[in-house]
């Protein structure tokens, strides 16, 4: 039997509206609802959480553009299969309603059945981000094995590599910020292979390659409870803007999820290491964020951070995971300590360690094995707002 997929139409013309659903009657899986006040649609579909929207481009008071945009503003209704349905048939329309988010455009009335086929493909499409990876890896070995046949067709080889190419930069790419996502951390590191460290610093336990800046922005659930999520859409994307004026090019940097961002730096010595951690911590505490509507914020944040590889005095050395969990710890030992400050985990002999992951709770094994021996705490505090 297949399963109920709910549809809701919006268009303020009542007779289109019934038309639209009369269409509709022949495909019993669909429970369809109308609305004939394009005002109230985004709050229906937030009751609602249709499969698909069939929405109307001309309506008043509120356009269907405008509706569009709400829809994919909401972060409960970004995942609804919206259809545009309009007599417009001019290409820049049809072009600004897909910038907007729609997922198909349709110049109304079509025939019942292409209605019902095209409502039933996007229900069934409204899919979760899984999906959308399982599409995009499909995609890839679909390029791979068009190259593999098609050689010597150098046109059909040149239009298959810019539309992966395409591809491949959206998939790691976040599409708020414009930083890379977590799922390019894997492809900097292998691009960018480890350098072997010399003798002299394998002996002063030098930081290595890389260092991995681990943090998140501290009490940013507060930030969209009390301002919204638009609001704190836009601290975000004013932290990548202050990330990227405070790294070299070579640095890569990371939305990680969330509120939660990595900066992989480069070539960094100890010292360097640390005032990259110390740039970062300041970069986003130092000045009061402007944001649009004349609000000022001021955002701090949270960090822990630590080298690659990660060498001991008995010349062991640390994945890049278990490097990467010591940052972790290292933003909850930030944390725990307040807030608004960084630690950074290095190799070393402090002797204070296990006593001081004692007292804050923390298991010293989470750090490093031996109980802790050999581990160097480094502390950066942030900037403290003026009374």
């Amino acid at each position: 039997m297949d399963e109920t997929l709910r549809v809701l139409i919006v268009d303020d013309q009542p007779i289109i509206l019934e038309a639209v659903r009369a269409m509709l009657a022949d495909a019993p899986e669909l429970q369809v609802t109308g609305i004939s006040d394009p005002s109230g649609a985004i709050a229906l579909a937030r009751e609602l959480r249709p499969h698909v929207v069939l929405l109307d481009l001309n309506m008043e008071p509120v356009d269907g553009l405008e509706v569009l945009s709400g829809l994919r503003a909401d972060p409960d209704l970004t995942d609804v299969s919206v259809v545009m349905l309009s007599a417009a048939e001019e290409p820049e329309t049809k072009v600004e309603a897909f910038r907007r988010g729609a997922n198909d455009y349709v110049v109304k009335l079509p025939s019942a059945l292409e209605l019902i086929a095209r409502v039933r493909y996007h229900a069934r499409a409204a899919a979760a981000a899984g999906a959308r990876e399982a599409s995009f890896q499909a995609m890839m070995e679909s390029r791979a094995a068009l190259e593999l046949r098609n050689r010597q067709v150098e046109s059909q080889k040149s239009q298959l590599e810019l539309m992966n190419r395409e591809l491949t930069e959206a998939s790691l790419t976040d599409a708020l910020t414009g930083l890379r996502n977590r799922r390019y951390l894997k492809f900097f590191l292998e691009q960018a292979p480890l350098l072997a460290q010399p003798d002299s610093e394998r002996r002063h336990r030098a930081p290595g390659h890389f260092t991995f800046c681990l943090f998140d922005l501290d009490h940013f659930k507060q930030i969209n409870d009390r301002y919204g999520h638009e609001t704190g859409d836009a601290v975000l994307v004013e932290v990548a803007r202050r990330l990227r004026q405070n790294t070299r090019e070579n640095d890569s940097v990371m939305r990680w999820g969330g509120e939660e961002f990595l900066v992989v730096g480069h070539g960094y010595d100890y010292d360097g290491a640390r005032e990259l951690a110390y740039r970062v911590l300041h970069s986003i505490s130092d000045q009061p964020m402007r944001l649009p509507g004349g609000l000022s914020l001021r955002v701090t944040c949270s960090l822990g951070f630590s080298p690659l590889p990660w060498i001991g005095s008995d010349g062991s050395q640390l994945g890049r995971d278990q490097t990467l969990n010591l940052a972790d710890v290292a933003l909850y030992l930030s944390k725990l300590e307040g807030r608004n400050r960084g630690y950074g985990v290095f190799p070393g002999a402090d002797p204070d360690v296990v006593a001081r992951l004692t007292d804050l709770g923390v298991d010293p094994q989470s750090l490093r094995l031996e109980n802790g021996k050999g581990v160097q705490l480094v502390a950066l505090a942030g900037h403290e707002p003026d009374d």
